[in-house]
């Protein structure tokens, strides 16, 4: 196993947020969903969306899972992200 020193976990801590926002953002355009259109399919706020995609908010993995669900893409496919 892999001890991740403290310094690698803060830059994780902000950069996965600002990943996964641009991930959403880029996948709900290829989809040609609007942040409102996106967020009634998984019974959340446009707000909220944005706020996901400005890397305001880290969405928990349900949430991911659902989003990923409602754009029709495989969770490997959405965790496609460079660390």
């Amino acid at each position: 196993m892999i001890e991740l020193p403290e310094k690698k976990l803060e830059a994780l801590k902000s950069e996965i947020p600002i990943k996964i926002g641009k991930r959403v953002k880029e996948i709900r355009k290829q989809k040609g969903l609007t942040q409102t259109q996106l967020a009634e399919l998984v019974g959340k706020d446009r707000q909220y969306l944005y706020k996901i995609e400005k890397a305001v908010v880290t969405p928990n993995v349900v949430t991911i899972s659902a989003l990923a669900i409602a754009m029709e893409v495989e969770l490997q496919e959405f965790f496609k992200i460079k660390l």
